[in-house]
């Protein structure tokens, strides 16, 4: 059963005041829609459960549900070797590192930089933040435990921090003992101050325009003078009057900016025109921050309901944008759960007045989006 525009306010509300999230309309209701579709239950009956201390349990399904939780160990490699080469030559010399691991999701992020730390900088004490607002999420981080195959994407040069035991990968309790996890959320006040680096990846994206500036407000105030903040491909903080974007090989992090003259310079050159392209990777997200009128996004692999509309999101806010081609055909399985997050889209785009674009070769693929009433304005 759709949901209208007043009853998706009123559910954002909850959500608001109970994780501090601000997310686009359009995620908030497919995400609703779907738990209102496994309770069988009227959307004025899940709006009075989600209000009243029985319903407890259910608002934190649909945190769970709506919250970014895509993750992997030594994602996006390009950032790591910025960290490496480019701003940990800048802390020789000091006796102790800061880490705010903001939005860290299962753990994979804060073990990561745990991992290359520890090795870059062996005589220096390590002490890594990792804060999210998924009790769940925090529990699976906690354990330090992941499916062998998360080893696939770690480098020989790091695979010694973790441990393999059967099926399952280990973090090693000496890296394992460098992070301390605690729940919370981006859009409340924090207290955390002082931070050489400041790692926020594909968590902007899905805040409101008030809410993102607010959080980069934490950001900031978290980050010491010429400390470090790194944020997700497509993000920007190009706008930010406090920091100072560098371009460091294909990554790009920002650098609080420092009246100190003696505070420590990154040894990157500073960024300039032209505008950054992020590198190629099996799963990334290749936007240009600039304006476009269209856009191409290919669907990989399998991909997952968050991972869609994390991509979808980033693009449909992309300036100028007319015209978004989802490719289908480089998808090896299209799984039934991404129809409604493809139905919503379509929906917000129209709003926008942006026109989204489902292109496919196959024959069966052309089958799966009649199944899913999907086989409107769709190229073949």
């Amino acid at each position: 059963m759709p949901i209208g525009p007043d009853m998706v306010t009123k559910i954002s509300q909850r959500l608001a005041e109970r994780a501090g999230f601000e997310l686009p309309a359009w995620i908030v209701e497919a995400r609703a829609t779907s738990r209102i579709a496994a309770l069988d239950i009227t959307p004025d009956e899940y709006l009075a459960l989600i209000a009243s201390p029985r319903g407890n349990a259910e608002l934190e399904e649909l945190i769970e549900a709506v919250r970014v939780g895509e993750s992997r160990l030594f994602r996006h490699r390009s950032q790591i070797t910025a960290l490496v080469e480019h701003v940990v030559p800048t802390w020789r010399g000091k006796r102790a590192i800061r880490v705010w691991s903001a939005g860290c999701s299962t753990g994979e992020e804060p073990y990561t930089l745990a991992a290359v730390l520890q090795k870059a900088l062996p005589s220096c004490t390590i002490a890594i933040l990792a804060t999210d607002v998924s009790a769940n999420a925090l529990a699976i981080a906690e354990a330090g435990r992941y499916p062998k195959t998360a080893l696939a994407d770690v480098p020989d040069s790091w695979r010694d921090a973790f441990l393999v035991e059967g099926e399952m990968l280990r973090v090693r309790p000496e890296i394992a003992a460098l992070v301390s996890f605690e729940r919370a959320n981006l859009v409340d006040s924090t207290n955390v101050r002082g931070c050489d680096l400041v790692w926020c990846r594909n968590v902007l994206i899905y805040f409101t325009d008030a809410a993102r500036r607010r959080v980069i407000d934490r950001l900031i105030a978290a980050t010491a003078p010429g400390g470090c903040v790194f944020v997700g491909y497509s993000e920007t903080l190009r706008d930010v009057a406090e920091l100072e974007p560098v371009r460091a090989g294909e990554a790009v992090y920002y650098v609080r900016a420092s009246s100190r003259t003696s505070a420590p310079q990154p040894v990157a050159p500073r960024l300039t025109p032209p505008p950054y392209r992020p590198e190629p990777t099996p799963a990334p997200i290749q936007i240009p921050p600039s304006a476009q009128a269209e856009d191409v996004y290919a669907l990989r692999g399998h991909p997952t309901p968050r991972e869609v509309t994390a991509e979808l999101t980033a693009r449909l806010a992309i300036a100028g944008l007319e015209r978004l081609v989802i490719d289908l055909d480089a998808a090896d399985l299209l799984a039934d759960e991404l129809a409604p997050v493809l139905r919503r889209a379509r929906a917000a785009a129209r709003a926008a007045h942006v026109d989204i674009v489902l292109r496919t070769t196959r024959s069966g693929t052309r089958r799966w989006l009649a199944r899913h009433g999907l086989d409107e304005e769709n190229e073949r």
